[in-house]
């Protein structure tokens, strides 16, 4: 009893000492966070300023102000009904970022977990993802027309590449130390794929779904250019076939934001599925 008293203010000193650690760790932590904000309006800023100046000093034809893009971008969005293609646009990028993110999953853990099922789907795979997918849109619009089923399927192989090669790269590297863990405290198949694999695939995953953001975006484009002329890209090509640069820089600034909106959503569901990762 005398002891546990005499250590008493002991254990309150330690406590103590830690509180205050994780205090200057929180402080230091926000201060880098304002740093960082700091760094990227400064960035943002000068290179709206060296925009600004230098459409202001060239031809209207090959480049305009920034003012003059926003002003064009409100003129699409008010009399021009760019909010409904910008809507179909994400509409359709979303269905094909939900299939083929979901058969990239699927697919990667399969081959990645199954030497047998790598043999013979494997090569396949990586052929079709050394191939340009630009190469196959016109045997896909041959084969399913120029309609949103044409559009859906584009969209899906670009994303599904990505996310499959990242998935089985996931899986292939799973600590072979857990796996021999699992098996001696005679964990199942289900067992190990839920408490082994897949919290070790889930970064990967979503490095994939990142990659996945930017490529299915080009394939949105893609699909709605080569097929019926629909959404975003029938405006981009509508604008910069008539040579209007303000509403061309405009659409393009639109894909710009939507492409880090999505990818910032990404990196939330990073951060909520595999927090140990986003630390790391």
């Amino acid at each position: 009893m005398v002891e546990t008293t005499a250590q008493a203010p002991l254990i309150e000193r330690i406590e103590e000492i830690a509180q205050g650690v994780q205090e200057r760790r929180r402080k230091k932590a926000r201060r880098s966070l304002i740093t960082l904000w700091t760094i990227r309006v400064a960035s943002l800023l000068l290179v709206l300023t060296a925009w600004q100046i230098y459409g202001s000093h060239t031809l209207k034809i090959i480049f305009v102000p920034f003012t003059s893009v926003i002003q064009a971008g409100v003129d699409l969005f008010v009399n021009q009904n760019f909010g409904e293609a910008v809507l179909y646009s994400i509409e359709t990028f979303l269905t094909g970022m939900v299939i083929g993110g979901t058969l990239g999953i699927a697919v990667g853990m399969l081959i990645g977990w199954s030497r047998k099922a790598e043999a013979a789907i494997g090569i396949y795979i990586y052929a079709l993802y050394a191939t340009p997918m630009v190469s196959l849109v016109p045997l896909i619009t041959l084969w399913f027309g120029f309609e949103l089923t044409s559009q859906l399927i584009i969209i899906v192989l670009f994303v599904f590449f990505p996310v499959v090669v990242t998935v089985y790269n996931g899986v292939t590297h799973v600590d072979p130390s857990l796996l021999d863990v699992g098996r001696v405290f005679g964990a199942s198949q289900l067992q190990m794929w839920r408490h082994i694999v897949l919290p070790a695939v889930v970064p990967f995953i979503m490095t994939g779904m990142t990659q996945a953001v930017a490529m299915g975006l080009v394939g949105m484009f893609i699909s709605e250019i080569f097929t019926a002329l629909t959404g975003i890209g029938a405006v981009l090509e509508t604008q910069a076939n008539a040579y209007h640069t303000a509403p061309t820089l405009a659409t393009i600034l639109v894909i710009m934001v939507l492409g880090v909106a999505f990818r910032y959503l990404v990196s939330v569901l990073q951060k909520r599925l595999a927090p140990w990762f986003s630390e790391a």
